[in-house]
């Protein structure tokens, strides 16, 4: 967390990004989401949970800045032996007309996942947001390690 403070003060790039995504976090719920406040920024995390079928590591955390999105929401998530994912929701205060929101999809595949299994579920997740969405942006980002996409 230092590092990541250290850069947000010392990096422009990193200060004005609108979404800082992260994967492979190995946090859990006796870390406090106090102890991964960031001024200035929104905290979105999903812990690995059983579900994976693994008993450590993996996790999602997704911070958005302030300055760009106040009014962002978690709009789905989900953590199996073959993907974890965290969506958001977010509605920017400056968006070109033509869009209605932007999506961010925090990803993380682990290397033994069935990757033909992992993208068919975020497939799915991301059609069915789209759809009920058509005007919005959707970013998504993340560890993919071997899936071929």
């Amino acid at each position: 967390m230092d590092e990541i403070r250290l850069k947000l003060t010392q990096q422009r790039e990193t200060r004005n990004c609108g979404a800082l995504i992260f994967t492979e976090t190995w946090l859990h719920n006796n870390i406090l989401d106090e102890a991964l406040a960031l001024d200035g920024r929104s905290l979105f995390r999903a812990d690995r949970t059983q579900d994976s079928g693994k008993t450590r590591g993996g996790g999602l955390c997704v911070y958005i800045n302030d300055a760009w999105c106040t009014g962002a929401v978690r709009v789905d998530g989900k953590c199996s032996p073959d993907v974890e994912f965290l969506l958001l929701r977010c509605r920017p205060y400056y968006l070109p007309r033509e869009f209605t929101s932007v999506f961010v999809a925090a990803v993380y595949i682990p290397p033994d996942a069935n990757s033909k299994n992992a993208l068919q579920e975020l497939y799915e997740v991301i059609s069915s947001h789209m759809a009920k969405k058509p005007d919005a942006v959707m970013i998504v980002a993340g560890d993919f390690n071997q899936t071929d996409l």
